[in-house]
């Protein structure tokens, strides 16, 4: 039996399989799928390749289907579906059919506001596909790994059109408390604010409109999410658009789209000092835990860091798809039930996915890895930095990342003797994981410790190899 995680969002579906357990590519290459979907003549496009001609044929384009899952008939007639779930069935087959070769049973994580209407259309479709659906979880309950003592644990989120905020109640059981969802925030209205922004920034720089024709409109909206992953690591970035056989270009800042987003931000605090007032909780210590879809907006985790009393706890991508993998059975154990259970708590510990290894504890006399581990060549570690990354490093300076290079940088890490110690440092834009524990700067490494890089399932382990003499 092998088991997939999904966790679904109208801005990206993610699904996670696999030993050790990594994020899978659902839409051509991509590990993720966007719920859009366009009618064409001969059936239903959906996912990446809908969203990267949404702009090309606006009147057409669908992308509320996840969001108001039902059976109510469409506005638009169309001879291939009738309502919003035929088109989310059409969806999740484009996506089963990719990952099906990985897994026979599926546990889903959904978004909080999801109920019984939704959660019993999305067991009619997985009968209809035959995806063996075994269950659901609430997805911050699926998306929390570590416990915080003595604080208020409220997980944020954002899809495509609504913002979630869910208070998580730490005991014995971590236990969905109370929400709020708000439609007026979300990645849409977002977008297309931004959008706006950048093409009123290129009518003054170089007098060309880009949302005068649809194709350099879909073209800006294809360069945001690039953007986006620059400003994570610099305040600006070269925005350039190619029209006909010219090509204009801008310096665009993220302080435009900081500037921008300034209301959407001030909302967002407001809902999380009116979460804390209503359970008095307003002096109290609060952990912020983002998911990687609102972590991402520019300036946001500056605007939260403002808050009195307030941590910020980032996820990893799919970290909800990643963490059905690791307790599902723990809270699935017991007799064997008609349907699918749907879980709003767990267990609540110290969270051991089966992508985390136990490390046995270090013995005095347990030598420092010698050499690092990837595919079936081992590289031998010294005090010069060994680069990771999906460059190509000269022989003896770099390991280069072969495989799913999606979600690995350039220069993703490097790890180097220490003395007696071994170190990472991580410069990577998606993360560097270590026993599936996001590195923040550089830590040190053990004996048989997996290192993870970004969601792209790239793993390495370090290893000691013995001298030739010995036995």
């Amino acid at each position: 039996m092998m088991l997939l995680g999904l966790e679904l969002s109208d801005a990206g579906i993610l699904v996670a399989g696999e030993k050790p357990a990594r994020l899978l590519a659902i839409d051509g290459q991509n590990l993720e799928s966007p719920g859009f979907a366009i009618p064409e003549k001969k059936g239903l496009l959906v996912g990446n390749s809908a969203a990267n001609r949404a702009h090309l044929f606006p009147l057409q384009v669908i992308n509320r289907f996840w969001d108001r899952l039902n059976t109510e008939p469409l506005k638009q007639k169309n001879r291939h579906v009738q309502n919003h779930a035929e088109i989310a069935c059409a969806h999740l087959s484009h996506i089963w059919e990719k990952v099906k070769i990985h897994g026979d049973e599926m546990i889903v994580a959904v978004p909080d506001y999801y109920g019984r209407e939704q959660l019993g259309l999305i067991l009619g479709m997985a009968q209809e596909l035959s995806i063996p659906v075994k269950g659901f979880v609430s997805l911050p309950i699926a998306a929390s790994f570590t416990p915080c003592p003595d604080a208020m644990l409220l997980h944020l989120d954002i899809h495509l059109h609504r913002f979630e905020i869910v208070y998580l109640l730490q005991g014995e059981q971590l236990t969905r408390e109370n929400s709020l969802t708000v439609e007026e925030i979300n990645l849409e209205q977002l977008y297309r604010v931004w959008v706006e922004s950048i093409a009123e920034e290129f009518v003054r720089s170089t007098r060309f409109d880009p949302l005068h024709q649809a194709a350099t409109e879909q073209a800006l909206y294809d360069r945001l999410s690039d953007a986006l992953e620059i400003f994570k690591r610099q305040p600006s970035c070269l925005f350039e658009i190619t029209h006909g056989t010219d090509s204009y270009r801008i310096t665009l800042p993220s302080d435009l789209l900081k500037q921008k987003s300034r209301a959407v931000y001030d909302d967002i605090c407001r809902l999380i000092f009116k979460m804390r007032d209503e359970h008095g909780k307003n002096g109290f210590r609060t952990v912020l835990q983002l998911t990687h879809r609102i972590a991402c907006l520019p300036g946001l985790k500056d605007k939260l860091s403002e808050i009195d009393h307030c941590e910020i706890m980032e996820l990893e991508p799919g970290a909800g798809a990643l963490g059905v993998l690791g307790f599902w059975r723990q809270v699935a154990d017991g007799p064997a039930g008609q349907g699918a259970s749907f879980f709003t708590s767990r267990p609540w510990q110290k969270a051991e996915p089966e992508t985390f290894r136990t490390v046995p504890d270090k013995t005095p006399d347990q030598d420092p890895a010698t050499h690092l581990l990837y595919g079936n060549v081992a590289y031998r570690l010294s005090e010069k930095p060994l680069f990771i990354g999906c460059d190509r490093y000269p022989t003896g300076k770099g390991i280069h990342v072969k495989g799913q290079s999606s979600g690995v940088s350039k220069k993703h890490c490097t790890v180097q003797r220490d003395a007696e110690r071994v170190v990472l440092t991580d410069y990577s834009d998606q993360g560097t994981f270590v026993d599936d524990r996001r590195v923040d700067g550089s830590t040190s490494l053990d004996v048989g410790q997996i290192v993870r890089l970004g969601p792209s399932g790239e793993t390495l382990r370090l290893i000691v190899c013995m001298e030739t003499d010995e036995t």
